[in-house]
C-alpha cells in the first residue's frame, strides 16, 4: 500500500515456494479491489497465469467512519499496488490468456410465470434472452432483437427437438428450465 506522501508498506506471504499443483486465476471486468489484489499477486509474485479480460480497475483502499447519526463515510486512505509495483486504478490487471465470454454467457436466465408462453410476434426483454441462448447454444433465431420471429420460431424448435421437448416453437415453463442449463457454457474453465 502507499500513502499519499508515497510512503510503501508491504505485505508478503510467508511461502514464496511455487505449489506443485496448478493453479489458475479466473477474472473478468467484474473482478475488483480484494480480487485484483489476489490477481496482482498470483501473476507478478507466482508467475501464474490468468485467464480472462482485463479486471475492472480499483486500486484504492478505503476506511469507514461512522458518524454520530449512524451513517458512514468513506475516505480513501492508501493506494494498493501490485508486487511490482503498479498502481492498477482505473487499468484493471491484464490476463496472461485472453478468453472472453460469449455474449449469452451473460444473459439473464428465463423466469416465465406458470401458464406464460413466449411465441410468435411477441417482444420482450425475455425474447431478448432467449434469442441470446439459441444462438450460444448452435441454434441461431438471426436476431436479437426480442422480436420473436419465424426464424426464432425455427430455433426454438430445433433446441426442443434436441432436448426431446414437443417441438412447438413455443417458449414455456418446462422449456425455460432446459435453455437456462443449456446455455451456460464457460470458456474460461475450458481454457487449457
Amino acid at each position: 500500500m502507499e500513502d499519499r506522501n508515497g510512503k510503501k508498506e508491504a505485505y508478503y506471504s510467508s511461502t514464496t515456494k511455487k505449489k506443485p499443483y496448478p493453479i489458475v486465476d479466473l477474472i473478468d471486468s467484474g473482478s475488483a479491489s480484494a480480487a485484483e489484489i489476489l490477481t496482482g499477486a498470483l501473476k507478478e509474485a507466482g508467475g501464474y497465469p490468468v485467464v480472462g479480460i482485463k479486471s475492472f480497475g480499483k486500486g484504492t483502499v478505503q476506511q469507514g467512519i461512522e458518524l454520530s447519526d449512524k451513517s458512514e463515510l468513506k475516505l480513501t486512505t492508501y493506494k494498493w499496488l501490485t508486487p511490482d509495483g503498479h498502481w492498477i486504478h482505473k487499468k484493471g490487471i491484464q490476463p496472461t490468456v485472453k478468453v472472453k465470454q460469449p455474449d449469452y454467457f451473460y444473459v439473464t436466465p428465463l423466469a416465465l410465470k406458470k401458464g406464460k408462453v413466449l411465441s410468435y410476434d411477441h417482444t420482450s426483454t425475455q425474447i431478448v434472452n432467449l434469442q441470446k441462448m439459441l444462438k450460444g447454444v448452435g441454434f441461431d433465431p438471426g436476431r436479437k432483437d426480442g422480436y420473436y420471429s419465424k426464424g426464432t420460431v425455427s430455433a426454438v424448435k430445433a433446441f426442443q427437438k434436441s432436448v426431446n421437448l414437443p417441438a412447438s416453437g413455443s417458449a414455456d415453463q418446462k422449456g425455460e428450465r432446459v435453455a437456462n442449463k443449456s446455455h451456460r457454457t464457460d470458456r474460461q474453465l475450458k481454457k487449457k
